[in-house]
């Protein structure tokens, strides 16, 4: 019934992807041409890796996943972060997803990717481990505070950290969606709420290199939003305090697949995680 071909990259292709993830996702602007040849074309990682379903000619269903490199066990290599995935409001029902995912998995396993890692809501979270084979990680920690992020005097030995180059850096912030700012010593960006900014990446190893990308922060900011994972903060000496749940939307979860010899799994104590390392914002 339905027709699966890799996902192209040329201008028709990306009009194509565009015009379904605005129809899916109609609470956001954010999926013009522009944004969508951004993410799935401009990546120094290389092009995106996903597939179409097509019934004739209509686009079906879409996913992929964008190229990135992590140190995983100590080990840098290349692997794929789960990203856009949509099906037609007239072709749902119909596994595709599942199906596109596979189709994806395979692909990148024969063409040396070594892992595929996601955020995922609670609704989508349990097909990607029962129906996907993912492992659940964690769900990410969100703090929300003022100030300086203090560190415990130890080193991990992380058992995933994504590897950022200032090339990576540079393109990750011209989205064109948004607009990154430097306070201090991170990159941040306004959440809508007066006064309120998430804090994306703390910028200790390239600030030197990305202080002709990124504008200095002269708005109102009064709290800072910080979502993620790393065991090596110490939020008891930091002044940052659990969201209350009352204002949290749906939790994210980390999750994680081997897609080598399917036996690697991550410790969640041993994992280093920022907002900059998926497309929170």
């Amino acid at each position: 019934m339905y027709d699966f071909k890799q996902v192209k990259i040329d201008s028709k292709s990306i009009a194509e992807v565009a015009s379904l993830l605005s129809q899916v996702f109609t609470t956001t602007d954010k999926f013009t041409n522009e944004f969508i040849e951004w993410q799935y074309a401009k990546n120094p990682s290389g092009p995106i890796v996903g597939f179409n379903a097509y019934a004739g000619e209509e686009l079906a269903g879409h996913y992929v996943t964008q190229p990135i490199q992590a140190q995983v066990k100590g080990e840098t290599v290349k692997g794929l972060l789960s990203l856009n995935t949509a099906t037609h409001p007239d072709h749902r029902g119909k596994k595709l997803f599942t199906e596109l995912a596979k189709l994806t998995y395979e692909y990148a396993k024969d063409n040396g990717y070594k892992f595929v890692y996601g955020v995922a809501n609670d609704n989508s979270t349990h097909g990607f481990i029962k129906k996907l084979g993912f492992q659940l990680v964690s769900p990410l920690i969100t703090k929300i505070g003022f100030g300086k992020i203090k560190y415990k005097p130890t080193t991990i030995d992380y058992d995933f950290k994504r590897v950022w180059t200032t090339e990576d850096l540079k393109w990750r912030l011209s989205n064109p969606s948004l607009k990154y700012y430097t306070n201090k010593n991170q990159i941040i960006v306004p959440t809508g709420k007066p006064g309120l900014n998430a804090t994306i990446y703390n910028l200790e190893d390239h600030q030197r290199n990305l202080n002709t990308t990124t504008e200095k922060f002269k708005g109102l900011n009064i709290l800072k939003l910080n979502v993620g994972l790393d065991d090596a903060i110490d939020w008891e000496k930091s002044v940052y305090f659990d969201v209350p749940k009352r204002f949290k939307s749906s939790p994210l979860n980390l999750i994680f697949r081997d897609l080598s010899n399917g036996e690697t799994t991550i410790d969640p104590k041993k994992v280093k995680f920022e907002v900059i390392d998926f497309d929170g914002y």
